[in-house]
């Protein structure tokens, strides 16, 4: 997949995001046209030795060091990277929510990996590829 130059961004908010949060690690991961797949490894202590934080959760607050709250990290990261490329402000770039699924197995995780790896060669045949739109 050649990336845009708003992919790239993408990509590298997508690779810090390990240096940042001690309690994730990163598996393979895709950034396609219109989307990411990637696999997230939550650790329950961090690289640095640190202990997850306590899960409290408010309807205001996401969990600390929770998927939610990586993710809308890397979000907001990447948005301000590249709403400072785009030169604009407060332009949305990503839907509101994501999709998530816990990996329990190894057989599973190959698959999935399989899966992410692959998806570049089925962009063509992708229901959300521009090329791919019908004109009404």
């Amino acid at each position: 997949m050649q990336l845009s130059p708003l992919g790239e961004i993408a990509q590298r908010e997508w690779l810090r995001s390990a240096d940042i949060r001690s309690e994730i690690q990163l598996d393979v991961f895709i950034v396609m046209p219109n989307h990411l797949h990637r696999i997230v490894i939550i650790t329950e202590v961090g690289a640095h030795g640190r202990l997850p934080l306590p899960q409290h959760t408010t309807p205001i607050r996401r969990p600390p060091r929770s998927l939610a709250s990586f993710i809308a990290g890397f979000k907001s990261a990447a948005t301000k990277q590249i709403n400072v490329a785009r030169n604009s402000s407060r332009v949305p770039v990503w839907q509101r929510n994501y999709y998530e699924h816990v990996i329990r197995a190894d057989k599973e995780l190959s698959s999935v990996q399989e899966y992410i790896i692959s998806n570049p060669i089925r962009w063509a045949e992708d229901a959300e590829n521009p090329d791919n739109q019908k004109i009404a």
